[in-house]
Parts: structure tokens; sequence; C-alpha cells
């Protein structure tokens, strides 16, 4: 039980490893996405992704997806590097973790077909939002 606490410890202290949990879930998203939707006329009927919709459209998925995964791996890095030796790593966490859990949550709405599901989905999507205002805000009190 130890081992596992360190391991656990040793992942949430890395800023390289926790990006890579995103990007994880994004492919996840995405690949559940079209092996649930059950075809590309779905997906353009019903995908929340403007961006995705646009990418299905113009035949340019598989761009998209890379550019999509190193953009968020990119985003994640920086920002828990800059947050390291502050007191708010651990929120940069939460945030990268939360997005984590709503892009696999998304990939299977596909899968529930419920608006409450899919708005619950949202609600946990804006809740990062809402998190990292919150949190910028505070941060900015604090410097004055």
């Amino acid at each position: 039980m130890l081992q596992i606490s360190q391991n656990l410890q040793s992942i949430y202290r890395s800023y390289k490893t926790i990006p890579l949990v995103l990007s994880l879930a994004v492919v996840i998203d995405y690949a559940l996405t079209f092996y649930l939707a059950g075809g590309i006329e779905r997906i353009l009927k019903y995908e929340y992704s403007p961006t995705l919709v646009y990418a299905v459209e113009h035949n340019i998925v598989i761009p998209y997806l890379m550019f999509t995964v190193f953009f968020y791996y990119a985003a994640g890095y920086i920002v828990l590097k800059y947050l390291w030796d502050s007191g708010i790593y651990y929120v940069g966490v939460y945030i990268i973790l939360l997005m984590s859990i709503t892009h696999v949550l998304g990939g299977l709405s596909w899968y529930v077909l419920s608006a409450w599901y899919s708005n619950t989905v949202l609600a946990l999507s804006l809740t990062s939002v809402v998190v990292t205002i919150a949190v910028f805000g505070y941060e900015i009190l604090r410097q004055i």
C-alpha cells in the first residue's frame, strides 16, 4: 500500500506526467465518439464541439486530433511547470484531471444518449473554467 501511495505522489509531483493523462483522455474521447456515434452524419448533427465538426466536415480529423493532443499536453505542461513552486500547483492538477474526466465522459455520452448526462458533462467542463477564473482572480488579489 505504501508503494502505491509513493507512486501516486510521484505522478502528482510530475508536471511532465499529469498532462499525459489529459492527452490520453482526449484520444479516448474522440475514439469513443467515432466508435459510438454510428456514423459521420450523427457526429455532424449532434457533436457539441464545433472544432471537431469543422474537422469532420473538412476531412482533417487526424491532423486535428494530433494538434489537439499536442496542444493539450503543451498547455498542461507549461501551466504546471509555471505553478510548480507555487501554492496553487494542486489546483492546476485538479483542473487538468477534471478536464480529463470531462473528456472521457463526453466520449461516453454517445453511449448514454441522455440530455441530463450531456448537461452534466457540460457542467463539469464549465466547473473547470469557473475554478480557473476564480483561482486566477484570487492570485491577482493576493498579489495586490
